[in-house]
């Protein structure tokens, strides 16, 4: 598994010569298996590491041992650790938010609160293989078009800094074993088990019955999201040449001419309306199929 993910970091230049990686340490079986893996990899590219840690006030003396695992370890290996303390159940009933995405956006502002600080930096985050196929199924019967369906990216420009996943190709099965020969320890966190996260059902009892019909689904569904990337990239481009062809800048927003419908295959009418309208807006978050159609009418 080592080379794997060296040759993919190495592949794709997620890390270079002289970079700051800070690397999201939750204490977990897979960001801990990352940490060492990049402190692995110093000893053929010269590059920094630091962990960041954040504690999220979630399961009071719980998350505060693992915030203390991860501090320990970082101190056994030599690695600059800083430790972010939020209380998130308080974020979350003040922005009328759920626990989960109060906890992904204070994470996300803490990582960009000290990437800022070091500046030119990357933040390396223990997405795998299994994450990824969670991600991709969680977004198609949600209803996700075709950005959600190509998954996670292994290198995103995020904000100020470049965000990376060098373990996306690498499986849980494979990081478990890498700790066991490390005989190294690492934390559980017990709301993984909670049924109640759409993410957990899928994890502990969508994959393991795809499993069941093919034991490489989660190979195949990582598989397809990369094609599906690869055609999203390709999209792109046929619908930036289309809004220079049927588009034109107004001083309220951008007016799409009807000649398109003539000339353009319908998903790159639906590709330029949807960029359009999220353009006007500011922000393609919020975007639905169904104001797409009535554009497109």
């Amino acid at each position: 598994m080592t080379e794997q993910v060296f040759e993919k970091i190495r592949e794709k230049k997620l890390i270079r010569e002289g970079d700051t990686v800070l690397i999201g340490v939750s204490g977990g079986a897979d960001s801990v298996c990352l940490l060492l893996l990049l402190q692995e990899l110093q000893r053929e590219l010269p590059f920094s590491i630091e962990a960041v840690h954040i504690e999220h006030g979630i399961r009071g003396e719980e998350s505060r041992n693992d915030a203390l695992f991860v501090e320990n370890l970082c101190e056994k290996l030599n690695v600059p650790c800083v430790v972010y303390t939020e209380d998130v159940p308080g974020f979350a009933k003040d922005h009328g938010l759920g626990l989960e995405e109060a906890a992904r956006i204070r994470r996300y502002a803490c990582y960009e609160k000290r990437a800022c600080a070091l500046k030119e930096s990357r933040l390396a985050l223990a997405h795998h293989a299994e994450d990824n196929a969670e991600t991709v199924l969680f977004q198609l019967v949600r209803g996700s078009g075709m950005g959600g369906l190509c998954g996670m990216e292994y290198d995103r420009q995020w904000k100020s800094y470049r965000m990376i996943r060098p373990l996306l190709g690498v499986q849980r099965a494979q990081i478990e074993a890498y700790l066991a020969e490390k005989e190294q320890d690492y934390c559980t966190d017990a709301t993984n088990l909670d049924m109640d996260y759409s993410r957990n059902r899928i994890r502990h009892k969508v994959l393991p019955e795809l499993r069941e019909i093919n034991e490489q689904a989660v190979a195949h569904i990582n598989q397809t999201a990369e094609l599906l990337s690869e055609l999203r990239d390709y999209l792109a481009v046929q619908t930036r040449q289309a809004e220079r062809e049927f588009a034109t800048e107004e001083q309220d927003g951008l007016l799409l001419h009807n000649e398109l419908v003539d000339f353009c295959p319908q998903i790159l009418i639906k590709e330029l309306i949807h960029n359009t309208i999220g353009r006007v807006s500011g922000s393609k978050k919020d975007v639905a199929a169904v104001h797409v159609g009535l554009v497109e009418k």
